[in-house]
């Protein structure tokens, strides 16, 4: 019995403390992205070091804290559907089926890029018409899983917001301000890139608190 105490409370903290990590990873990629702004625009809305061969540590640190985010969230996701299930049966089954798909979607999404800081040999260089055309097959590549991947959170995230609404307010609140403030940032496109970035991060950090309240009610 003693034994079987002692896994429980390791497993037990071993989601608390992915829960942790990934709201972590969400802050640093945040705070990357405000270090150092991407250039965006309504035509080109791919950070140029991501589209591009080059090799850079806040590119890759923006890959290791989405891999990061998205590695540790899904774990705490499925324990939390576990736990929590009979609160809302159909909600928490919507809820955990859309937001699993998303972050399999940003793990897909970015391991080509984590691939180009790995990859041993150097990249040949060619024409700068089909440098082009690479570049933009990988922004097209990049933004038909990024838009699914962060569309399919804010949905899943939704689904939770309104299934806890009564119960955990303050993570509902979050979840509603992240969604509008990203939603706000898309008009900034087209006004100012910086302020579309800026808003984008405030988006981001509204979410950090939300994956500790999953592995806390996890845990419960």
């Amino acid at each position: 019995m003693k034994v079987q105490s002692t896994n429980k409370d390791f497993f037990q903290t071993t989601i608390l403390i992915l829960g942790i990590l990934a709201g972590l990873c969400l802050f640093g990629y945040a705070s990357v992205n405000l270090i150092r702004m991407p250039a965006v625009s309504p035509d080109a809305f791919v950070p140029k070091d991501m589209a591009s061969s080059g090799k850079s540590l806040f590119g890759l640190l923006q890959l290791i804290f989405i891999l990061g985010f998205s590695f540790s969230f899904l774990p705490v996701t499925i324990m939390f559907t576990i736990k929590r299930y009979g609160d809302n049966p159909a909600g928490i089954i919507i809820g955990c089926s859309l937001l699993c798909f998303a972050l399999v979607i940003e793990v897909i999404n970015n391991l080509s890029f984590l691939g180009n800081y790995v990859y041993p040999e150097p990249l040949v260089e060619v024409p700068s018409d089909v440098l082009l055309y690479l570049n933009q097959m990988s922004a097209i590549r990049y933004l038909s899983f990024d838009v699914a991947g962060f569309t399919v959170l804010y949905v899943s995230l939704l689904v939770y917001a309104l299934v806890y609404w009564n119960s955990k307010r303050t993570m509902g609140y979050l979840i509603v301000a992240s969604i509008v403030t990203f939603s706000a940032s898309a008009p900034f496109l087209w006004i100012s890139g910086g302020m579309a970035v800026v808003l984008m991060a405030v988006s981001i950090y509204c979410l950090v608190p939300v994956p500790i309240y999953f592995g806390r009610m996890a845990v419960e």
